[in-house]
């Protein structure tokens, strides 16, 4: 199996090459917005997270008591599906900008 690897147009040349653009229902100008918005949220979120993170630090350090040890284990489960969360997000921009890089190539062939 040939790998992608910069050289769409010698791979897709070698699986026949004769599809049109329109064969690819996408509108690149709209991905490419998706991409921007959602590289903007990652951005934002991670830097609001950090912000919280470090609050939280601060904050553990004087407090004491029950109540403590409760909010500390629902603060710990958020803060384990956040970072997933912004993970998965980071993952998934990975993903959409080689998709991107791949149609931006084959609109240029």
């Amino acid at each position: 199996m040939l790998e992608y690897k910069n050289n769409f147009k010698g791979y897709f040349k070698l699986l026949g090459g004769n599809l049109m653009t329109q064969d690819i229902d996408v509108d690149i100008d709209e991905l490419k917005e998706f991409i921007d918005t959602l590289q903007y949220f990652q951005d934002v979120m991670s830097d609001r997270f950090q912000a919280v993170e470090y609050d939280w630090n601060r904050c553990d350090e004087s407090w004491e008591g029950e109540s403590k040890k409760r909010f500390t284990s629902d603060f710990e489960k958020v803060y384990d599906r956040t970072k997933r969360t912004l993970t998965a997000g980071e993952d998934a921009l990975e993903w959409l900008k080689k998709y991107y890089q791949i149609l931006e190539d084959f609109e240029r062939f």
